[in-house]
């Protein structure tokens, strides 16, 4: 659509990502537009609302067009992950204080804290919304000195503590904002006999008073002033939850991954089929926006999702009960089938061990011990068995994962649990994806070795998990990563066949390059709000390149 722009009146493009009825020619007039009067005229298509079941959420106040820009916020605060696993921890590469980007641990330093930084004048250690937060604070600490044991400065610089203090900190440089923030939900009462209030007392509470809060507050008594007026440890637990509940991973262009706070952002509802998405510009200080993924009919809540779409129900509701603090009941997890997936379902063994043909299916999804019913026959299974068969498969499937496994052993591995499992099942997905990628690319399985059937059991599996995406994820905005990745692997295995055209017949040959070709032209397509991240411009560049490839053998411009 075109019209006139509301400042200027020449033909404009440029849509108010609010209201959607305002047109500009350009940025800058959008800007001086808004200073002089849209700001008081725009009306956002939706409206914060609450109810007692769900708290606060948003509501589409009118029809929301596919790719709406719905909103866009910097954050109260960023930092490195709080939950860092422990090899992430006890890593020598560390992100810079300053900006994140890598450096190696005992390099260069800021010269008033001596944290790590990747140069000492990095502009983001004297950036108040970067080191600048916390550095004060840090200056209180004793680093540890060169030739100490290597132990002590992984203890000491303990990079998961860093994001409570900048919060903790917040309250110096802008009170209004760490008032924002410790409002944010925190759960604290139901954290408090968890584990996770154990492991945040630990690692992080206890670790900051030790190192820096208790000489700031030794001196706060000294000079009778008070810099941080909340700094107990029921602050410290408060911000904790408040970051295990709201805080949102950012992924960087370098590959690293940092987290942040959205006021916004942690108020959108989860839905395991959500209509939007969200989006990080890392050059506009971590700006997050958030878009519609899908057309949004008035009435509708506005949702996105905090769990992996490609879990099944039963660990998707586990991991929001535990991180969010709520049980999800959206369509997914209320259909035993997952929208006829059968991504969770069993393999039924029969009777006296003679197989149905059916499947287990969960008899009450929304139940957490629930018992499981086969489709086909009057076999059922207790929560407990099935609880006790997933502990079992899982192990196996993240030991295959977490090591240099073998071609043979993926092979082998997923052969074992197709006696156990709907071949549609998460865990079969994910050692699949694996599968596909290590078909044409591990020594001994390069493309051009792969046996005529290796090859097709290779687009079997692409078109198997692309048939399971299209219900998952149909409009492509939540597993475009991962789909792009299948649709680049079905090109590769489709252009290697289109190389033995000796077996196959000109139409074939014809079909197989448009196929390849149509392959990656949707790979691209999905993949357009993916270039914040670095996964995700390696693959388009591999993509791009297979493209020209593709258009040269078949005569294509």
């Amino acid at each position: 659509m075109e019209a006139n722009c509301g400042y200027c009146g020449v033909p404009a493009k440029l849509k108010c990502a609010g209201c959607q009825q305002v047109y500009y020619c350009n940025p800058d007039h959008q800007k001086k537009h808004w200073k002089a009067k849209h700001k008081h005229e725009c009306v956002k298509p939706y409206e914060l609302t609450k109810s007692d079941e769900i708290g606060r959420h948003f509501v589409a106040t009118k029809t929301i067009e596919k790719d709406t820009i719905l909103f866009s916020e910097n954050p109260l605060v960023i930092g490195p992950k709080w939950n860092l696993a422990d090899y992430e921890q006890r890593s020598t590469v560390v992100p810079c204080v300053g900006c994140f980007t890598d450096c190696p641990l005992g390099q260069f330093y800021c010269e008033f804290c001596r944290w790590p930084a990747c140069k000492p004048d990095c502009p983001g250690l004297g950036n108040s919304n970067l080191h600048g937060l916390e550095c004060g604070v840090l200056r209180f600490g004793r680093p540890p000195k060169p030739g100490d044991d290597p132990e002590m400065f992984f203890d000491y610089y303990r990079y998961d503590a860093l994001l409570v203090l900048k919060c903790l900190a917040l309250q110096i440089r802008n009170a209004d904002l760490f008032d924002q923030l410790i409002n944010l939900e925190s759960h604290y009462n139901a954290r408090k006999n968890s584990r996770y209030y154990a492991d945040t007392d630990e690692r992080v509470v206890s670790y900051l008073f030790r190192n820096f809060l208790d000489p700031l507050q030794k001196l706060e008594r000294k000079e009778g002033k008070v810099v941080l007026k909340m700094c107990d440890r029921k602050t410290l637990h408060m911000i904790g939850g408040i970051l295990e509940v709201n805080a949102m991973i950012i992924p960087l262009s370098n590959g690293r991954e940092i987290c942040g706070l959205y006021p916004m952002g942690c108020l959108l509802e989860h839905n395991c089929m959500p209509n939007s998405f969200y989006t990080f510009d890392c050059s506009k200080g971590m700006k997050l926006t958030f878009k519609a993924g899908r057309d949004i009919q008035k009435g509708e809540h506005i949702t996105t999702t905090y769990t992996h779409s490609l879990w099944g129900t039963q660990l998707r509701r586990e991991h929001l009960k535990t991180n969010k603090y709520f049980a999800c009941k959206c369509s997914r997890c209320s259909d035993p089938t997952e929208f006829g997936t059968f991504l969770s379902a069993l393999r039924c063994m029969g009777i006296e061990n003679e197989p149905c043909g059916g499947f287990q299916l969960p008899i009450n999804p929304l139940a957490e011990d629930s018992d499981w019913k086969c489709n086909r026959c009057p076999v059922q299974i207790t929560h407990d068995q099935v609880n006790f068969l997933m502990s079992k498969i899982g192990e196996e499937v993240d030991d295959v994962m977490s090591r240099k496994s073998s071609v043979k052993e993926f092979e082998n591995l997923i052969h074992k649990l197709q006696n156990f499992l709907h071949p549609n099942h998460f865990h079969l997905q994910t050692l699949k994806h694996s599968l596909i990628q290590m078909y044409g690319r591990f020594p001994g399985h390069r493309l051009s070795e792969l046996s005529d059937e290796i090859l097709r059991t290779k687009l079997k599996m692409c078109h198997e998990m692309l048939t399971i995406i299209e219900v998952l994820d149909p409009e492509s905005f939540r597993l475009s990563l991962y789909a792009s990745v299948i649709l680049l692997e079905q090109h590769a295995a489709l252009i290697e066949l289109h190389k033995r055209q000796n077996s196959l017949t000109a139409s074939n040959v014809k079909d197989a390059l448009s196929e390849a070709l149509q392959s990656l032209v949707r790979a691209k397509n999905i993949l357009r709000n993916e270039m914040g991240t670095l996964q995700g411009k390696k693959l388009m560049e591999q993509i791009e390149s297979a493209l020209e490839n593709v258009k040269a053998q078949s005569g294509t411009k």
